[in-house]
């Protein structure tokens, strides 16, 4: 009887403790942001476990579980362990400085200075004042990545960094839908890139301009099919840059931003003049400054 009972006692302990050993807490999947510079992604939930991969400050990762201070995440198809303590749920634009006075905002990053690929999302401030992800894609800046306001040049194949307001939209076609003021392209339309004439970095009329400056470059190409002013240099300064838009691309640029005509439809649809948007473009790395 004595036997029966321990085996008893010993089987409803056992039963207990599988209840009182931590376990991961499964929830479901959400988005959160690196807040350290670098942080190690590990095969298991402590510094002991091997490292997967190294994820950079603001970088987005999906998390599936918690296990006390770690957050089981996935990242470029990779999956494993991080201190969540680096982590945050706060998103790129709710940590940006510069956009109190905006309610659409286009965010621009790339991995550095010296790359063509970049990430391209957009966000809007709800009634409560939150920033919302709207959109989140790939696509394009210069051929030779981004320039600051010091080393940004006319011929220099980079984009320009820094917070821009949205200037015209364009297209080859009728407005697309978009709220914003749009100005459809003809044959005769070309933007000044001569830095020595009176006209540099404005949109003009070849047949009214000819003879003003000694280059300019045709506006009635696919790219331009539809797109808008990224206003850039509007102090128009001698070589520092002109031409700057957000267009239809599959590529690297000469100096504009690009993605596919769908996600620039798209964005012009939801672009809304009364809603102060901006666009800002910045190496992820140095999105603090904003």
């Amino acid at each position: 009887m004595f036997k029966k009972g321990l085996a008893i006692f010993v089987a409803m302990f056992v039963l207990l403790s599988g209840f009182l050993v931590a376990k991961p807490v499964a929830a479901a999947s959400v988005t959160k942001y690196v807040t350290a510079t670098a942080l190690n992604v590990r095969t298991g939930p402590g510094t002991t476990y091997q490292i997967v991969t190294t994820i950079k400050q603001n970088q987005a990762v999906s998390v599936s579980q918690t296990k006390g201070s770690w957050d089981q995440v996935t990242v470029a198809g990779k999956t494993g362990w991080a201190s969540n303590q680096y982590l945050t749920t706060k998103n790129l634009a709710d940590r940006l400085m510069t956009v109190g006075s905006n309610k659409q905002l286009i965010l621009v990053t790339a991995n550095g200075y010296n790359t063509s690929n970049a990430e391209i999302r957009t966000f809007e401030r709800n009634s409560l004042g939150k920033w919302v992800p709207v959109l989140t894609t790939t696509g394009h800046i210069g051929k030779y990545g981004f320039a600051t306001a010091a080393s940004m040049q006319e011929g220099g194949k980079k984009s320009p960094i820094g917070k821009y307001s949205i200037g015209t939209a364009f297209g080859r076609y009728g407005n697309p839908g978009t709220k914003m003021p749009y100005r459809k392209i003809t044959s005769d339309d070309v933007w000044v890139d001569d830095p020595t004439s009176k006209l540099y970095n404005t949109w003009q009329s070849r047949s009214k301009t000819q003879g003003q400056w000694k280059s300019a470059e045709d506006m009635n190409i696919a790219a331009y099919t539809y797109g808008f002013v990224i206003n850039y240099n509007t102090q128009r300064t001698p070589y520092k840059g002109s031409a700057i838009f957000f267009h239809i691309g599959s590529g690297y640029t000469l100096g504009c931003t690009s993605t596919t005509q769908t996600n620039v439809v798209n964005i012009l649809k939801w672009l809304n003049p009364n809603k102060n948007p901006v666009i800002i473009q910045t190496p992820i790395q140095e999105l603090n400054k904003y």
